[in-house]
């Protein structure tokens, strides 16, 4: 008989056939793909097992309880401390009825902070204003509160969390009906309260123009910073209706404020970013229950276009290069004349200058600036008595004592600023007229009570960085003056020192050696003079001559070709940058895998310089140090080798945030702004501060914080500008380096970021950042500068765009000779965040060169390296070099209290298993029934032939 196949039979076997291989190609790419992302997979698992208690040294939930409370305590606290009273008619503050109506739409939706990677997740727990008030005794408008509730549900909620910039709707412009509430508010109190809001985001800087937004509340032509015509509309309501009308101003954006001054307009408050429980401290001040001892960080000018920054400001883009590379640019024209630098400079030489139709008078100062630097007023006053002064000359100090007594009827606390004054000579190194040398608070002081505070600052901080004569630090002969001062502007009368320098002093190995507080002498660098000089469409603002170099443009939006040599160095290599041509073949390849019995854990406590961090590096393989250098996104990398257990680093400049566990609903405090904690003007409570929140994230079971962030206010449009404490480098380096140590000091290591000139956000990836060094120096490194000297800060991220051509990230002279080299800083740099393996310009190779040790990303393989690295003795070398830094911080971090080494397997990896066991099964399974059935079918056919 003729064999055939049986139709059923056929059919299942190709059926079978092509289910076994799919199973077979899953299996296989789920292995490939498993393997390959094993470590990011280990990472967010362990990450979750942390935050939810499954860390070693697990802190209890009574434990958790405890910090948390003391956390929202101090936010209370440094809100009360830091709320700014920007006027007070009449004493209408404090005031005097606890019944109170609370109009705004943003009354209901608080800007706690900001947007982007500086949110927290602890956003849950923020009190809303009305919980805070009434907690502290006040009683609000019901019919006010739902109403605006009502509002809110309407309204587009935005993610917080999302760095792409911030919700720049104006929603008063959505509450115009509030009239329709207006009877019964004035039946309810004769006090309003209004509250006018400005947010920032990660990613996009405040609009310079709000007609892109005229839907939801903007007015064309206006930028964000002014008061709207909707929110005048409410004001202009409120003040026609109450008696008693107090403004809080819920921005970390200094705006502009010239209606403050209007007539109905009784008081107001800058409370910035108040954190979660932070609105009770302003109710305190409200009440009087606390004295408002807050002082403003920037500079408020009636109109930010009178500051030269503002025409630097926007979209800027080399519209003849046409690339894949980075078209976009930064002017940092306005030199060292940033916030109150500028306006008292211009003042103090009378500049008059011409902007197309505006004429701005500096000399006439009171028309130009509202509220200068360090502004802040209080419901008592204070009388000033300098007591003694000292100036040590070169290598000492500079200290004055100050007895301050409260004069008024009420207690209260007081800011003593001292500043100093260099000589200038017209067409000589560029310096500002006055500058912050120090700063002290007192204790809270009854009425008739004294107190003597003894401010210090180093004197040779006065020396200015001479790039075009002797390329160094340089203080220049003549008299130096000093004087106490209640803001940048007002002079306490006749108090006041001066000193006088017979000779100059220059600071370096061939004349007066270093500065007293330098490692090395610090001198000029070719990366940061290219960065000056490549760039030859720009004119840096000089005090030769202001009117000459005052921006004359309505922005620097217009076409800009772009120089011929700077697009050959963009064009040479991704990353702009020179370090691959630091590479020494004469570097033989280190020892790797060495056998010498070594745990991190034996490292706990040793000095840098020991010998036994030779012996440990040799145990690293070469797998080892590329995952170590190459993959240290939100983590630091578990090493089989020397049993060290994976971290946990996260976001954190207002507090916790991990991109992972935003959703989870964990009690985690949101702290005020960084703006909030600089208008403290108060180190020891931020220090405090600090200390707390280390120990918060040491029980989450967090080692690491990509915090706190501390980039100069060069703008109020700064996208980031809550995340930073001020427009003074002085002020925030001391800031800094004051939390910096609370965080160290419980064991928490940090990354202070953006180091160096992430001060706008618009176009930061990849962008060329152009600026002098004597500018890079004396005001977008100083923070950093005192956060490692004064804070011992042992961990800097670097930023997304470039230093001229060349990325931060990959530029010697920012990652290894200001940081390591003249400061002595012994720790880790981390880059920002990167894909897998880098970007077009954000390159591995570049990265470990220039001294930055760690990419923060989440890779594998060979992440990024190439054999320039891999294959190198030099390139191997510095990743040995990059290993230690990251593990000696780690070892003398709490992290090794914090976890426990538990081998190469994780926990997940039981799926792993068992979905291959499936797959197996159901592979053989499927193997065998093909045989059998095929039996089944040709059993059937016989049988149906008989």
């Amino acid at each position: 008989m003729k064999k055939w196949m049986h139709p059923v039979k056929k059919k299942f076997g190709v059926i079978g056939s092509i289910a076994v291989s799919l199973l077979m190609i899953i299996m296989i790419v789920a292995n490939i793909g498993l393997s390959r992302y094993a470590d990011t997979i280990t990472y967010y698992w362990n990450l979750n097992k942390q935050v939810t208690g499954g860390n070693s040294s697990e802190a209890s939930e009574e434990e958790k309880t405890a910090t948390f409370n003391e956390a929202r305590d101090i936010t209370k606290e440094a809100a009360s401390e830091g709320v700014t009273l920007l006027k007070n008619t009449d004493n209408a503050l404090p005031m005097d009825t606890d019944k109170i109506n609370v109009f705004g739409y943003r009354s209901v939706d608080i800007v706690y902070g900001g947007a982007g990677s500086g949110t927290t997740s602890g956003s849950a727990e923020n009190e809303t204003l009305k919980e805070s008030f009434e907690n502290e005794g006040l009683t609000i408008n019901e019919d006010l509160w739902d109403y605006y509730s009502g509002k809110y549900t309407e309204s587009a909620e935005w993610d917080v969390f999302n760095p792409d910039g911030a919700d720049f709707s104006v929603y008063d412009s959505k509450c115009t009906d509030v009239s329709g509430h207006i009877d019964t508010a004035k039946e309810f109190s004769n006090t309003a309260v209004v509250v006018l809001s400005r947010v920032g985001g990660e990613g996009q800087d405040c609009p310079l123009d709000m007609s892109e937004y005229t839907d939801v509340g903007g007015d064309e032509g206006k930028h964000y910073l002014e008061i709207q015509s909707c929110e005048q509309e409410l004001l202009d309501l409120v003040k026609g209706n109450f008696e008693n009308v107090i403004v809080l101003i819920n921005s970390s954006h200094a705006m502009e404020l010239g209606f403050l001054e209007d007539e109905g307009i009784d008081a107001a408050l800058q409370i910035a970013g108040p954190g979660a429980t932070g609105l009770r401290g302003v109710a305190d001040v409200l009440m009087g229950t606390v004295n408002p001892s807050g002082h403003l960080v920037d500079t408020y000018a009636y109109d930010l276009k009178s500051a030269p920054s503002y025409y630097n400001m926007g979209d800027c883009t080399y519209t003849d290069y046409d690339t894949n590379m980075s078209n976009k640019y930064f002017y940092f024209e306005e030199n060292i004349y940033t916030g109150y630098r500028w306006y008292e400079t211009a003042a103090a030489d009378g500049t008059v200058v011409t902007v197309g139709d505006t004429t701005y008078d500096y000399k006439n100062y009171d028309s130009i600036v509202q509220y200068p630097f360090g502004y802040g007023l209080s419901y008592t006053t204070f009388d000033w008595k300098l007591m003694d002064s000292q100036v040590d000359g070169q290598g000492g100090n500079i200290t004055c004592k100050v007895e301050v007594t409260n004069t008024g009827d009420t207690a209260g606390k007081d800011v003593v600023q001292l500043y100093y004054s260099a000589p200038y000579t017209k067409g000589g190194i560029e310096k500002s007229a006055v500058n912050l040398g120090a700063f002290a608070k007192t204790d809270e002081l009854q009425p008739g009570e004294s107190q003597t505070l003894e401010l210090t600052m180093v004197f040779d901080d006065m020396a200015s960085f001479d790039e075009k004569g002797n390329g160094c630090y340089v203080m220049d002969e003549g008299t130096y003056t000093f004087t106490l001062r209640t803001d940048a502007h007002t002079v306490k009368e006749g108090q006041s020192f001066t000193y006088d320098l017979a000779g100059q002093i220059i600071y370096n190995e061939e004349n007066d050696g270093k500065r007293s507080t330098d490692e090395t002498a610090a001198v000029v660098q070719d990366e940061f003079q290219d960065a000056a000089t490549l760039e030859t469409n720009m004119t840096y603002l000089s005090r030769a001559d202001f009117a000459g170099t005052f921006p004359k443009v309505e922005r620097r939006l217009n076409p800009t070709s772009v120089p011929e040599e700077v697009k050959a160095r963009l064009e040479a290599n991704g990353p702009g940058s020179s370090v691959m041509d630091m590479d020494d073949d004469s570097v033989e390849m280190p020892v790797l895998g060495a056998d010498n019995g070594l745990t991190i854990n034996d490292m706990i406590g040793l000095d840098y310089d020991d010998e036994k961090w030779e012996d440990l590096m040799d145990q690293l393989t070469l797998d080892e140090l590329t995952v170590l250098c190459g993959n240290s996104g939100w983590s630091t990398p578990q090493i089989d080798s020397i049993e060290k257990p994976e971290t946990v680093d996260i976001d954190g400049p207002q507090g916790l945030n991990g991109f992972s566990f935003n959703d989870l609903g964990l009690k985690m405090n949101t702290y005020v702004s960084e703006v909030l904690m600089g208008m403290t003007w108060n180190v020891e409570l931020v220090e405090k501060m600090g200390s707390i929140y280390g120990q918060e994230a040491i029980n989450w079971g967090i080692a690491g914080l990509y915090a706190p962030a501390m980039n100069t206010h060069r703008s109020p449009f700064g996208g980031r500008n809550f995340e930073y404490f001020s427009e003074d480098p002085t002020h925030a380096g001391m800031f800094a380096a004051a939390e910096v140590s609370g965080l160290q000091g419980q064991g928490v290591y940090v990354y202070a970021k953006h180091y160096l000139l992430n001060t706008q956000d618009t176009n930061r990836d990849g962008v060329a950042n152009w600026c002098n060094e004597q500018a890079l120096r004396e005001v977008y490194a100083r923070p950093f500068e005192l956060a490692v000297k004064q804070g011992e800060c042992t961990g800097l991220m670097t930023e997304l765009g470039r230093i001229g051509t060349s990325w931060s990230g990959a530029t010697y002279a920012l990652c290894t000779v200001l940081p390591r080299d003249e400061w002595g800083m012994k720790g880790k740099v981390i880059t920002d965040g990167v894909g897998p393996g880098g970007s077009y310009y954000m390159l591995p190779d570049y990265a470990l060169r220039a001294g930055n040790d760690m990419m923060l990303t989440k890779a594998s393989g060979d992440c990024g390296f190439t054999s320039a690295t891999l294959k190198s003795g030099y390139g191997v070398t510095k990743m040995r070099e990059s290993a230690k830094n990251i593990l000696y911080v780690y070892a003398n971090s709490e992290a090794p209290n914090m976890y426990t080494y538990e081998g190469g397997f994780s926990n997940w990896m039981w799926f792993w298993i068992l979905g291959d066991a499936i797959l197996a099964a159901g592979m053989i399974a499927l193997f065998m029934c093909l045989p059998f059935r095929a039996w089944c079918c040709n059993k059937k056919k016989e049988d149906d032939n008989e």
